[in-house]
Protein backbone atom coordinates (compact mmCIF):
# COMPACT_ATOMS: atom_id res chain seq x y z
CA UNK A 1 0.00 0.00 0.00
CA UNK A 2 1.47 3.35 -1.07
CA UNK A 3 0.01 6.81 -0.51
CA UNK A 4 1.44 10.14 -1.62
CA UNK A 5 0.67 13.51 -0.01
CA UNK A 6 2.00 16.91 -1.06
CA UNK A 7 2.25 20.02 1.10
CA UNK A 8 2.72 23.47 -0.46
CA UNK A 9 5.41 25.90 0.71
CA UNK A 10 4.28 29.22 2.23
CA UNK A 11 5.99 32.32 3.61
CA UNK A 12 4.90 35.14 5.91
CA UNK A 13 7.29 38.06 5.47
CA UNK A 14 5.21 40.65 7.31
CA UNK A 15 6.84 42.81 9.96
CA UNK A 16 10.51 42.76 10.92
CA UNK A 17 12.63 40.05 9.26
CA UNK A 18 13.27 38.40 12.65
CA UNK A 19 9.53 37.64 12.84
CA UNK A 20 9.23 36.11 9.35
CA UNK A 21 7.98 32.52 9.26
CA UNK A 22 8.02 29.83 6.59
CA UNK A 23 6.72 26.32 6.18
CA UNK A 24 4.53 23.83 4.37
CA UNK A 25 0.79 23.21 4.60
CA UNK A 26 -1.83 21.07 2.97
CA UNK A 27 -4.12 18.09 3.38
CA UNK A 28 -2.76 14.57 3.80
CA UNK A 29 -5.72 12.32 2.95
CA UNK A 30 -7.25 10.70 6.05
CA UNK A 31 -4.85 12.61 8.34
CA UNK A 32 -6.49 15.90 7.37
CA UNK A 33 -4.80 19.29 7.48
CA UNK A 34 -1.09 19.49 8.39
CA UNK A 35 1.01 22.61 8.84
CA UNK A 36 4.77 22.90 9.36
CA UNK A 37 6.06 26.28 10.68
CA UNK A 38 9.70 27.37 11.01
CA UNK A 39 10.99 29.16 12.93
CA UNK A 40 7.84 29.03 15.05
CA UNK A 41 9.89 30.28 18.00
CA UNK A 42 13.34 31.75 18.45
CA UNK A 43 15.34 31.45 21.66
CA UNK A 44 18.66 33.20 21.13
CA UNK A 45 20.69 30.99 18.77
CA UNK A 46 18.03 28.25 18.82
CA UNK A 47 15.09 27.92 16.41
CA UNK A 48 12.01 25.73 16.83
CA UNK A 49 9.97 24.06 14.07
CA UNK A 50 6.36 23.14 14.93
CA UNK A 51 3.87 20.74 13.32
CA UNK A 52 0.14 20.93 13.96
CA UNK A 53 -2.95 19.57 12.26
CA UNK A 54 -6.31 17.86 12.46
CA UNK A 55 -5.11 14.44 13.65
CA UNK A 56 -1.33 14.65 14.11
CA UNK A 57 0.07 15.13 17.62
CA UNK A 58 1.66 18.55 18.28
CA UNK A 59 5.32 18.01 17.41
CA UNK A 60 8.30 20.34 17.80
CA UNK A 61 12.00 20.19 16.98
CA UNK A 62 14.38 22.75 18.41
CA UNK A 63 18.08 23.08 17.66
CA UNK A 64 20.97 25.41 16.92
CA UNK A 65 19.77 27.85 14.26
CA UNK A 66 21.04 27.20 10.74
CA UNK A 67 19.45 29.76 8.44
CA UNK A 68 15.74 29.74 9.18
CA UNK A 69 15.60 26.16 10.42
CA UNK A 70 16.91 24.42 13.51
CA UNK A 71 19.81 22.02 12.90
CA UNK A 72 20.47 18.61 14.42
CA UNK A 73 23.16 20.26 16.60
CA UNK A 74 21.78 20.31 20.18
CA UNK A 75 18.47 19.01 18.79
CA UNK A 76 15.44 18.46 21.00
CA UNK A 77 12.29 16.66 19.81
CA UNK A 78 8.90 16.72 21.51
CA UNK A 79 5.84 14.69 20.42
CA UNK A 80 2.52 15.36 22.13
CA UNK A 81 4.37 17.20 24.92
CA UNK A 82 6.76 14.30 25.65
CA UNK A 83 10.49 14.88 25.19
CA UNK A 84 12.15 12.31 22.91
CA UNK A 85 15.80 11.27 23.19
CA UNK A 86 17.74 11.58 19.94
CA UNK A 87 20.81 9.51 19.06
CA UNK A 88 23.12 9.57 16.06
CA UNK A 89 26.65 8.55 15.20
CA UNK A 90 28.19 11.69 13.73
CA UNK A 91 31.41 9.80 12.88
CA UNK A 92 29.74 7.03 10.83
CA UNK A 93 30.84 6.73 7.21
CA UNK A 94 27.54 5.55 5.67
CA UNK A 95 24.17 7.30 5.42
CA UNK A 96 22.58 4.40 7.31
CA UNK A 97 25.17 4.70 10.07
CA UNK A 98 24.62 8.47 10.34
CA UNK A 99 20.84 8.05 10.77
CA UNK A 100 19.03 9.94 13.52
CA UNK A 101 17.54 7.37 15.92
CA UNK A 102 14.61 7.94 18.27
CA UNK A 103 12.05 6.01 20.30
CA UNK A 104 8.53 7.43 20.15
CA UNK A 105 5.45 5.82 21.74
CA UNK A 106 7.40 2.58 22.25
CA UNK A 107 8.50 2.36 18.60
CA UNK A 108 12.06 2.61 17.27
CA UNK A 109 12.56 5.04 14.36
CA UNK A 110 15.45 5.88 12.05
CA UNK A 111 15.55 9.07 9.97
CA UNK A 112 18.17 8.96 7.23
CA UNK A 113 19.34 10.48 3.99
CA UNK A 114 18.30 8.43 0.95
CA UNK A 115 20.53 10.26 -1.52
CA UNK A 116 23.47 12.66 -1.51
CA UNK A 117 21.04 15.52 -2.06
CA UNK A 118 19.82 17.10 1.17
CA UNK A 119 16.21 17.08 -0.03
CA UNK A 120 15.64 13.30 0.00
CA UNK A 121 15.06 11.60 3.37
CA UNK A 122 13.20 8.63 4.86
CA UNK A 123 11.61 7.94 8.25
CA UNK A 124 11.60 4.20 8.92
CA UNK A 125 10.06 2.05 11.64
CA UNK A 126 9.07 -1.60 11.65
CA UNK A 127 6.67 -2.07 8.70
CA UNK A 128 6.41 1.62 7.77
CA UNK A 129 8.53 3.95 5.65
CA UNK A 130 7.78 7.57 4.83
CA UNK A 131 9.99 9.04 2.10
CA UNK A 132 10.16 12.81 2.00
CA UNK A 133 11.32 14.92 -0.89
CA UNK A 134 11.43 18.70 -1.22
CA UNK A 135 11.32 20.03 -4.77
CA UNK A 136 10.58 23.14 -6.80
CA UNK A 137 11.67 26.70 -6.10
CA UNK A 138 10.12 29.98 -5.07
CA UNK A 139 6.34 29.94 -4.88
CA UNK A 140 6.25 26.44 -6.44
CA UNK A 141 8.19 24.73 -3.63
CA UNK A 142 6.57 21.57 -2.31
CA UNK A 143 7.22 18.75 0.16
CA UNK A 144 6.08 15.30 -0.96
CA UNK A 145 5.51 12.40 1.45
CA UNK A 146 5.39 8.87 0.00
CA UNK A 147 3.97 6.54 2.64
CA UNK A 148 4.70 2.79 2.44
CA UNK A 149 2.86 0.62 4.95
CA UNK A 150 0.19 1.33 7.59
CA UNK A 151 1.43 4.70 8.86
CA UNK A 152 -0.40 6.56 11.62
CA UNK A 153 -0.63 10.23 12.60
CA UNK A 154 2.52 10.06 14.79
CA UNK A 155 4.57 8.73 11.86
CA UNK A 156 3.36 11.56 9.64
CA UNK A 157 4.00 14.21 12.32
CA UNK A 158 7.61 13.01 12.72
CA UNK A 159 8.24 13.03 8.96
CA UNK A 160 6.63 16.48 8.66
CA UNK A 161 8.63 18.11 11.48
CA UNK A 162 11.90 16.88 9.96
CA UNK A 163 11.09 18.69 6.68
CA UNK A 164 11.47 21.87 8.75
CA UNK A 165 14.87 20.86 10.17
CA UNK A 166 18.29 21.30 8.57
CA UNK A 167 19.43 17.67 8.28
CA UNK A 168 22.52 18.10 6.10
CA UNK A 169 24.60 16.35 8.79
CA UNK A 170 22.95 13.05 7.80
CA UNK A 171 25.37 12.86 4.85
CA UNK A 172 29.17 13.03 5.13
CA UNK A 173 29.42 15.89 2.60
CA UNK A 174 26.68 17.84 4.37
CA UNK A 175 28.41 17.35 7.72
CA UNK A 176 31.67 18.73 6.31
CA UNK A 177 29.87 21.80 4.91
CA UNK A 178 28.01 22.32 8.19
CA UNK A 179 31.28 22.10 10.14
CA UNK A 180 32.93 24.77 8.00
CA UNK A 181 29.86 27.01 8.16
CA UNK A 182 29.78 26.72 11.97
CA UNK A 183 33.52 27.43 12.13
CA UNK A 184 33.08 30.57 10.03
CA UNK A 185 30.22 31.68 12.28
CA UNK A 186 32.47 31.31 15.33
CA UNK A 187 35.30 33.21 13.63
CA UNK A 188 32.96 36.16 13.02
CA UNK A 189 32.31 36.40 16.75
CA UNK A 190 36.00 37.06 17.45
CA UNK A 191 36.55 39.75 14.81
Amino acid sequence: MQQTYTLDHWEDRSGHRLTWTFGYRGTAGPFGRIEVVYPAKRHGDRHVTEVSGDTVPATTFGGWAHGRKPSLHLGQLSVGGAGIRLKRNRWAQTRSGRALRMRVAGREYRYLATSRRHRDRALIRDGVEIRTSRHGSGARKKATFTVLGPADATDLALAAVMVGVNTRNLTRGGAVRAFFNRSLDWMEIFQ
